[in-house]
């Protein structure tokens, strides 16, 4: 079992992957022209789905399936989605 602070930096390493996470899906889906439904459509993800991936807000990180759907639909290649 993880050290009490090595929870707290998982936890600080997952928020800051999560914000650039969502920060970098709006920034290429903007750059296609997409609404975000018609992103999540590409993806075959549900527009909600893709709503929570963008809102930094929440701690949701996507599979990596589902990673490699984004990526796709946004035609970038997957590590373009997790650079800070």
């Amino acid at each position: 079992m993880g050290s009490f602070k090595d929870n707290v930096l998982m936890k600080e390493e997952r928020t800051l992957l999560k914000r650039a996470l969502a920060l970098n899906m709006k920034r290429y889906r903007s750059r296609l022209r997409l609404t975000q439904d018609q992103a999540a459509e590409r993806a075959d993800l549900t527009t909600k789905y893709w709503q929570r991936l963008e809102m930094v807000s929440q701690i949701d990180l996507p599979s990596l399936p589902a990673l490699l759907k984004i990526a796709g639909s946004l035609e970038i290649p997957p590590w373009k989605l997790l650079k800070f």
